[in-house]
């Protein structure tokens, strides 16, 4: 930056240059509040008013008051009335830039739901004392400097040590030229972590998005690095720490309010910035964007819980379209929806398949040995070997003690006398149900009447429990949900954790014995086979560059996939039987929930004026008052099922009945306590991951 060159946004926004009238989104979660209202710009603040500054302005009466941002500026307004003025400036700072606004309004479009929900997950609360040192500091570098004083060169930049298997320079840089092009490319990320030039390890994906983001960068364009969780946040900045990138901004949901809203204001600044964070850094502002890098999509912590419900996949499409940014997925195994992107030619695939750790295959239904404790073996045999020179990782299904319980009398499945959920024990001799958390005191069986709880099935714990009598001698580490590990030394070590939580160790895993494949394919959703294959791949990454993975159990396609390698064929086959039974991601879905007047009217407004074709409801059908969605009361739920070529005409006309439903509810709601949501009012949830599920 030269001197003299503000890095602050201010003065780059718009200013209403002598028109009047100022557009303004209020920051409201009712559905029938989410367009634009115009307002009177007084005088007073006509020579400090930006679009994207967040304004406090009358509502209703002008003693009640609603925030909002200033979207656009107009000569006069279609409203008769006299309208009302902005009250006042809240920020100075214009923290909603034009781009997110366009990518705001189009995601929130697409999932029929509100603009205002997507920008509170793009903008963090306003922190005031760090705001004004971000203005102070803005404001000293915008100080000319002295042309008098000397100018010292600056001193050149060390370079970073290459790690061993890092990517070569020429090849990030011909993909990152691609990517600034606003090409979309498909990754599959080879295996085995590698050790970075200050001695840390890190997954070899981490290694190659590093390279990548920095090859951008260097380009003078800003990237955005989007990741499941902090742990692959911290291997990725690590990656780029070593590689020479020191000044990353990081989108985190662990750090505090003041740290989010920092991070927040950097990304805001007119540079080139590298941001990486969780599934919201989708939106974070980025100055001159050239990419969007996103690991590992097919994770559903991806999935945002929160309406409405856009996956951060489907934001970083629409955000590369606006905004002609390249788009880079890179995973161990590919999710349904990228394949899908791949064969259609949306998205580019790579062109050399990466290296993958040895896989083998022993069946214990089929296999001679017998049992001897947790695992046959065959399996302990692979342990102990692996033992000799370092760590084992085995990857099991549950956590806790045992997932499952059954009656000790009828051998009945033991069910929660609250919600009907099966009842586990999550430690030795505590039962609870795996649903709703309540204490299995007093519980007694509906068939028999006995009173007795008998463990089937092994979570975690009682898998390092019989591992320490079975492996005397050895340490046995436990990583899971309650007990989580980011990182295991070189040392042997059996290390038992559960899917997804699988820590990376120095130099990588001499063996992975995989566990419990039956049950992990016996999971009742449409993704089962999917979410497995994503599973084995993460942890069979872990290994060395000499060590091998054994599937210690299960047979059938997807397993034979797994261990041949052959991933992408089952998932064409699989892409293919989707087709034909018109499920995701062949087709868009979207599910209507409420209650039965309430549905009802909504199926109807989404064949009027006229039938879309293309378009199947399935339903609507009574939802089981234990599901956590009906809250407690009699609802129904119907699946819509549409072409992606009618995703914007369905979207507009559910859309048009959720805010029908929500303002002809304020006559209804008299009486009732304030604040209260009405349990059979419209719920819509585009593109939902579990709508088929069992």
């Amino acid at each position: 930056m030269q001197a003299g060159e503000t890095t602050c946004s201010c003065l780059d926004a718009e200013a209403p240059n002598g028109r009047a009238v100022a557009e303004v989104l209020l920051d409201s979660a009712l559905p029938q509040l989410d367009h634009l209202f115009d307002y009177a710009i007084p005088e007073d603040l006509a020579g400090e008013l930006r679009v994207g500054q967040r304004v406090r302005v009358p509502f209703r009466n002008q003693q009640r008051k609603a925030f909002g941002y200033v979207i656009g500026f107009s000569e006069s307004s279609s409203f008769g009335g006299e309208l009302s003025p902005i009250a006042d400036i809240v920020s100075a700072v214009p923290q909603l830039t034009p781009e997110i606004w366009s990518l705001a309004r189009a995601v929130a479009d697409r999932a029929g739901g509100s603009a205002g929900d997507i920008l509170r997950l793009a903008i963090p609360p306003r922190q005031i004392r760090v705001e004004k040192q971000h203005l102070a500091l803005a404001g000293e570098q915008a100080e000319p400097a002295d042309p008098a004083a000397p100018s010292e060169p600056a001193e050149p930049a060390e370079a970073a040590e290459p790690a061993e298997t890092a990517l070569p320079d020429a090849d990030a840089h011909e993909i990152a030229g691609r990517l600034v092009g606003g090409e979309r490319l498909a990754f599959t990320a080879t295996h085995s972590p590698i050790r970075l030039p200050t001695g840390e390890w890190v997954g070899g994906w981490a290694a190659r998005l590093a390279h990548l983001a920095i090859a951008v960068h260097e380009q003078r364009r800003s990237v955005i690095a989007v990741l499941p969780d902090y742990r692959d946040q911290d291997q990725l900045q690590s990656a780029l720490a070593a590689f020479g990138a020191d000044d990353v901004v990081r989108v985190d949901a662990r750090q505090s309010n003041g740290e989010r809203y920092t991070s927040f204001l950097r990304a805001l600044d007119r540079v080139p910035r590298i941001i990486i964070g969780n599934r919201s850094a989708v939106y974070a502002p980025a100055h001159e964007l050239g990419a969007i890098l996103m690991w590992d999509d097919g994770d559903p912590v991806l999935a945002e819980p929160l309406s409405p419900y856009v996956h951060a996949r489907d934001s970083a499409l629409v955000r590369a379209e606006q905004s002609g940014a390249g788009l880079f997925f890179a995973a161990h195994a590919r999710s349904a929806e990228v394949e899908r992107l791949a064969l259609i030619g949306y998205v580019k695939d790579q062109e050399n398949p990466p290296r993958r750790t040895r896989v083998f295959h022993a069946d214990a239904s089929v296999a001679p040995d017998a049992f001897a404790g947790r695992v046959p073996d065959f399996a302990a045999r692979t342990i102990r070997e692996g033992l000799r020179t370092g760590p084992v990782l085995v990857q099991v299904a549950t956590p806790g003690y045992a997932p499952v319980s059954v009656c000790g009398d009828c051998g009945d499945l033991a069910r929660c006398t609250a919600c009907g959920g099966p009842i586990g024990f999550r430690v030795a001799g505590r039962a609870a149900c795996r649903w709703c958390g309540e204490h299995a005191a007093g519980w007694a069986c509906q068939g028999c009447g006995g009173n007795r709880l008998a463990e089937r099935g092994m979570g975690s714990a009682r898998t390092v429990e019989q591992f320490e009598r079975q492996f005397r001698g050895f340490r046995v580490l436990l990583s899971d949900g309650d007990h989580p590990r980011e990182r295991v030394d070189a040392r042997p070590a059996i290390v038992v954790a559960t899917r997804g939580a699988e820590p990376l160790a120095a130099g990588g895993y001499r063996a992975v014995i995989l566990l419990d494949a039956e049950r992990l394919l016996g999971l009742e959703h449409l993704r089962a086979g999917e979410d497995c294959l994503r599973w084995w791949e993460n942890a069979a990454a872990l290994a060395a560059p000499d060590g091998h993975c054994l599937m210690a159990s299960g047979g059938g396609p997807v397993v034979q996939a797994f261990v041949t390698g052959r991933i992408d064929e089952w998932l064409h086959s699989e892409l293919r039987d989707r087709q034909a039974l018109r499920y995701p991601p062949a087709v868009r879905v979207a599910s209507v929930t409420g209650g039965p007047a309430e549905v009802d009217r909504a199926i109807a407004a989404l064949h009027a004026p006229d039938r879309l074709p293309g378009v199947e409801v399935l339903g609507p059908t009574p939802l089981d008052p234990s599901d956590p969605a009906a809250r407690g009361a009699k609802l129904v739920r119907a699946i819509v099922r549409f072409e992606y070529a009618r995703g914007t005409d369905v979207a507009k006309r559910l859309r048009g009945a959720l805010v029908a439903d929500a303002a002809g509810a304020s006559s209804r709601q008299k009486g009732r306590a304030p604040g209260r949501a009405r349990p059979e009012a419209l719920r819509l949830r585009f593109d939902d991951r579990g709508v088929f599920d069992g």
